[in-house]
C-alpha cells in the first residue's frame, strides 16, 4: 500500500471511530471507550513559505492551519485555529500573541487555553523575543477547537528550527468528548476517564487478540492497525500516568502483559504476536519466511 493510501486509510477509520465513539458518548456519558484519537505517526513536512492545514477530527472541516512563511523579519511560524472560539494555549506580554511551547503531560482544558488566541506565533526570528518554539524537537501546541459547536482539546507534536526554516508536524491527538481535557503527548485513554492507568490497561487485556471487522469499533486499538495486540499496550506503557482531568500515581505497578494478558491469550497467541512484531521491525525476513 502507498503511503498516500495508508494515510487516507487511517483517517478513514479516524472518522469511523470518531463517530462510533460519539455514538457512545451520546448513550453513556462519561463512562464511552476510547475518548482520545491518535492520528499515529504523520512527520509531515510544511515547505518553507507555505502553510499546513490539519483536520484534526476527520469530518468536513479543518481545524488548524500551521504556517512556515518568510517575512521581512525572517523565517516565520505560526498557528491559526480556523474556527472560533477555539484557542492555542497561550500568553500575550507586549501586545503579540504567543503559543506556548508544552512538554509531556502538561494539561490542556478550558483553564490553560483560557489566556490563549486562535492567532498565535510560534517563532519568527529575532522580531518576537518570546517566541517559545524558535528551536524545539517534539514540542506540544496544545488547542482548543469545535465540534458541532462544541469545545474540544487536542494537542499538536511538531519540531521546529526557525533559523533554517525547518518546521515538522509529527502527530496530533483529541479527546472526543466535549470539554474533558487532554494531557500533551496523551494517545491511550481507553475507557473515557480522561487518565491513562490501569484501568485502560483492563480494556486492553479484555479485546486483546480483536481485530477489527467493517467500521467496527475497538477502543484498544490506539495505533490504528485494526488489531489489539502487543504495540497497543507498548503505547499505553508509555502514556502510564498522564492525565486531562486529575493527577495519578506514577509510581504504582504497571500490569505487564506477560504475566496477565498475554497469557490469557495461550502460547498460540503470544506466538502469533512475536511473529507479527518480528514482521514489523522485519519484513524482509518474515517475506523471506
Amino acid at each position: 500500500m502507498s503511503p498516500l493510501n495508508t494515510a487516507e486509510a487511517v483517517k478513514q477509520r479516524r472518522v469511523a471511530y470518531s463517530l462510533a465513539a460519539g455514538a457512545t458518548v451520546a448513550l453513556v456519558g462519561a463512562d464511552a471507550d476510547a475518548q482520545i484519537v491518535w492520528s499515529t505517526a504523520q512527520d509531515i513536512s510544511v515547505i518553507q513559505r507555505n502553510s499546513q492545514t490539519l483536520n484534526l477530527d476527520g469530518d468536513a472541516y479543518y481545524d488548524l492551519k500551521l504556517k512556515n512563511y518568510v517575512f521581512g523579519g525572517g523565517n516565520y511560524q505560526g498557528a491559526y485555529i480556523i474556527y472560533g472560539p477555539g484557542k492555542a494555549v497561550g500568553f500575550r506580554p507586549g501586545g503579540i500573541a504567543y503559543a506556548s511551547a508544552l512538554t509531556i503531560g502538561d494539561l490542556i482544558d478550558a483553564s490553560t487555553t483560557a489566556t490563549g488566541f486562535a492567532t498565535t506565533s510560534l517563532a519568527y526570528a529575532n522580531v518576537n523575543p518570546n517566541a517559545q518554539f524558535k528551536s524545539v524537537t517534539n514540542a506540544f501546541l496544545g488547542l482548543s477547537f469545535p465540534i458541532a459547536g462544541e469545545l474540544h482539546y487536542g494537542w499538536v507534536r511538531v519540531s521546529i528550527d526557525n533559523s533554517a526554516g525547518s518546521f515538522i508536524i509529527h502527530d496530533w491527538a483529541y479527546n472526543i468528548t466535549p470539554g474533558i481535557g487532554i494531557a500533551a503527548g496523551q494517545r491511550a485513554d481507553f475507557n473515557g476517564d480522561g487518565i491513562t492507568d490501569a484501568a485502560d490497561y483492563t480494556v486492553w487485556r479484555d479485546t486483546l487478540g480483536t481485530t477489527r471487522v467493517g467500521d467496527e469499533f475497538i477502543p484498544a486499538d490506539v495505533n490504528l492497525d485494526d488489531v489489539v495486540d502487543e504495540l497497543d499496550y507498548d503505547i499505553w506503557a508509555d502514556d502510564y500516568g498522564l492525565s486531562g482531568v486529575a493527577a495519578v500515581n506514577p509510581s504504582a505497578a504497571i500490569p505487564e502483559p506477560v504475566s496477565l494478558g498475554l497469557l490469557a491469550c495461550g502460547a498460540a497467541g503470544i506466538s502469533a504476536m512475536r511473529r507479527r512484531r518480528a514482521a514489523a521491525t522485519n519484513p524482509s525476513e518474515s517475506n523471506a519466511q
